[in-house]
C-alpha cells in the first residue's frame, strides 16, 4: 500500500512540533526568574521574593517589610513573637509610594480606626474594627474581614461624604444614609444583623421622594411604594398582593 503523506507535509509537521518544543523551552529557561535579574538596591539581599504576589519581603527587629519588584516598599508592620501583625502599620502604593491604608493590628487582627485612601491621597473610607469581634461568618474571599466594629464613614474624591453607618461584628446595624455628590440623601434607614427593618426612603437626585420601604423585624420586605419625580404614587406592591400601579 502506497503512503498518502509527501516528504513536504511531513516535514511541516516536525518543522512545527521542533518550534513548539523550542517556545516551550525557551519560556521554561528564559522565563520570568527573579534569580536571574538584579534586585533593586533599595531592597535588602535578605528580602525574599514571592512570584504569586510578586513582592519581596523581609523581617526583622519585629518590623514586616514588603517591596514590590520595582523596588519601592508597598507594606511595613510590627509583627509578634508568633509572627502576627501586631501594632500600627500601613501599605502604600506601588508607584507613587502614597499611603493607601493606615491601621493598628492586635494579634492579626485589625482594631480600632482604619483609614483607606484614593491613589492621590484623598481620605476614601474611615472604618472602625474591634480585634476578636467576628459575628459575620465568611466563607468566601472577600474584601470584608468579619471584624468591622463602630462608625463607618466613605467619602467621594470631592471629600464630601458619600455613605455613614455602624457595624457590628462585620454586620450592618443602627442607622445607614447614603448621599448624591452634592450631599442630598440617597437613601436611608436602619439595618438589624445586617438586615433592612423598619422604613427605608429613596430619593430622586432632585431631593423628591423615589420610594419608600417597610420591612419586618427579620428583614422581610413588607411593602414598597414608587413615586414619579411630581410626587404621585407610580406603583404600590404589598406582600402576597398584585402589585397596583398607575
Amino acid at each position: 500500500m502506497t503512503s498518502t503523506s509527501t516528504p513536504i507535509k511531513d516535514n511541516s509537521i516536525w518543522i512545527f512540533i521542533s518550534l513548539l518544543i523550542l517556545v516551550l523551552l525557551s519560556g521554561v529557561v528564559f522565563g520570568p526568574c527573579k534569580g536571574g535579574i538584579a534586585k533593586p538596591k533599595s531592597i535588602p539581599k535578605e528580602a525574599v521574593y514571592n512570584k504569586k504576589t510578586n513582592y519581596y519581603s523581609d523581617t526583622r527587629e519585629g518590623i514586616n517589610r514588603e517591596w514590590f519588584e520595582n523596588g519601592n516598599l508597598i507594606a511595613e508592620f510590627p509583627v509578634n513573637s508568633l509572627g502576627l501583625q501586631d501594632g500600627y502599620g500601613k501599605k502604600l502604593n506601588y508607584l507613587t509610594g502614597i499611603t493607601i491604608m493606615e491601621g493598628r493590628f492586635v494579634n492579626g487582627d485589625r482594631d480600632g480606626l482604619w483609614k483607606f485612601y484614593f491613589s492621590d491621597g484623598k481620605i476614601y473610607i474611615e472604618q472602625n474594627y474591634k480585634a476578636g469581634n467576628r459575628k459575620k461568618q465568611l466563607w468566601i474571599q472577600t474584601a470584608e474581614l468579619g471584624n468591622e466594629t463602630g462608625s463607618y464613614f466613605r467619602y467621594f474624591r470631592s471629600g464630601r461624604l458619600n455613605e455613614k453607618g455602624f457595624f457590628d461584628g462585620g454586620l450592618r446595624t443602627g442607622d445607614w444614609v447614603r448621599y448624591y455628590p452634592d450631599t442630598k440623601v440617597e437613601e436611608k434607614g436602619s439595618y438589624e444583623n445586617d438586615k433592612k427593618v423598619g422604613e427605608w426612603f429613596y430619593y430622586y437626585p432632585t431631593g423628591a421622594k423615589e420610594a419608600s420601604e417597610n420591612y419586618s423585624a427579620t428583614g422581610e420586605l413588607i411593602s414598597r411604594t414608587t413615586y414619579y419625580p411630581n410626587g404621585n404614587v407610580w406603583c404600590l406592591v404589598k406582600k402576597g398582593k398584585e402589585p397596583e400601579c398607575q
